[in-house]
């Protein structure tokens, strides 16, 4: 005789061990004067900057149109392998979407990269962790 299990349930089954534990990515990562706070929202991780100079605000709102502070840079943050991730990234300077990879170099250390126009034009920075 068979046995049905919920389809929930069989996630929650499937879950890795570490599930319950923070993400690696999760809290403040700052690139010069750009704090990005990493956290989950829905099913991924999103980067949201909680605070920049004066001049890059500037520079988004000539740019995009938006706030800077508060606006969500990074999202649909995935695993894309060992320590490594992949995910969308919008430059508010340029008003324009990227495609982003993260690699976690150390636990304090995240080199993060966006490419646009085919993965021609690339630019990439080292952001390190900074306290909450």
């Amino acid at each position: 005789m068979k046995k049905w299990i919920p389809l929930g349930l069989l996630a929650l089954l499937a879950a890795p061990a570490s599930a319950g534990s923070p993400h690696p990515l999760d809290g403040k990562w700052k690139e010069g004067n750009l704090v990005i706070d990493i956290a989950p929202c829905g099913p991924a991780m999103c980067g949201t900057v909680v605070s920049a100079s004066e001049k890059q605000k500037e520079r988004a709102r000539k740019g995009s149109g938006i706030n800077l502070v508060g606006s969500r840079l990074i999202t649909d943050i995935q695993p894309d392998g060992p320590n490594r991730y992949k995910a969308k990234v919008f430059v508010a300077d340029r008003n324009m979407n990227a495609s982003g990879r993260i690699e976690q170099i150390s636990s304090d250390r995240i080199k993060v990269r966006g490419c646009v126009v085919l993965g021609i034009f690339c630019k990439s920075e080292e952001w390190r962790r900074v306290g909450n």
